[in-house]
């Protein structure tokens, strides 16, 4: 039994369970192993595999900060708050907010201690199911807001009608959301077209092994890099 810490760049499209049965598959299918947070399939970037006696870490990883890179972009939005989901709404208006203005909104609205209702897309429990599995079913469903906490939310890139940001926030932020909030905010409509996780914590996406490279040929490669705890 392996006992450490992985960390995994997750490429887009595939899940973060995904990477957890590929590597099973090298390592072993009676290792334990989990991961520190997931990553939507349309989401990249860091993904903190815990192996062995490392995964009773879980809930100090939840605890962690993390920091997201985001595209962003105006004019609609969709059910499932990036571009996989079907539009719900345009932005006949054609409401072009200007870069001071979108900094005033982030100021005061999406800075320190937020109230923010999870996307219906998402892994929250209600009664005993995912809630995506009851959206897919088109059940009505309600959900509770939760407080987040955000310490950065900076926009350093925009050409109507994208725009690109770097955000800090606790574990258990939807960020799809955060952008879906933040244009309803400006008086028109937002979607996610790009989400890469760069660090949860001190662990950087910098020094973490490709889930493309989780390869037999490269196992032993894959096994130098867990670090011991």
């Amino acid at each position: 039994m392996i006992d450490g810490i992985l960390n995994i760049d997750k490429e887009l499209d595939i899940t973060s369970y995904d990477v957890i049965r590929k590597l099973k598959k090298i390592i072993g299918k009676d290792q334990k192993i989990g991961h520190a947070g997931t990553l939507d399939p349309l989401a990249s970037g860091l993904l903190v595999i815990l192996l062995g006696k490392a995964t009773k870490l879980m809930n100090t990883f939840l605890s962690y900060e993390k920091v997201y890179e985001v595209v962003g972009q105006f004019g609609f939005c969709t059910d499932t708050q990036d571009m996989e989901g079907e539009i719900l709404h345009k932005d006949e208006k054609g409401v072009k907010p200007t870069w001071e203005e979108i900094e005033k909104v982030i100021e005061t609205n999406f800075i320190g201690e937020v109230s923010q209702i999870p996307p219906r897309y998402s892994a929250k429990k209600v009664h005993g199911r995912k809630a995506y599995d009851l959206a897919r079913e088109g059940k009505e469903i309600v959900l509770s807001p939760v407080k987040i906490y955000i310490s950065q939310f900076e926009i350093y890139e925009y050409e109507y009608p994208h725009f690109k940001c770097k955000i800090k926030c606790s574990s258990g932020t939807y960020v799809r959301t955060l952008i879906n909030d933040l244009a309803l905010k400006l008086g028109t409509y937002a979607t996610t077209k790009e989400l890469r996780r760069i660090s949860v914590g001190d662990f950087d996406v910098k020094e973490a092994i490709s889930s493309k490279d989780i390869t037999e040929g490269n196992r032993d490669n894959i096994l130098r890099r867990v670090i011991n705890v």
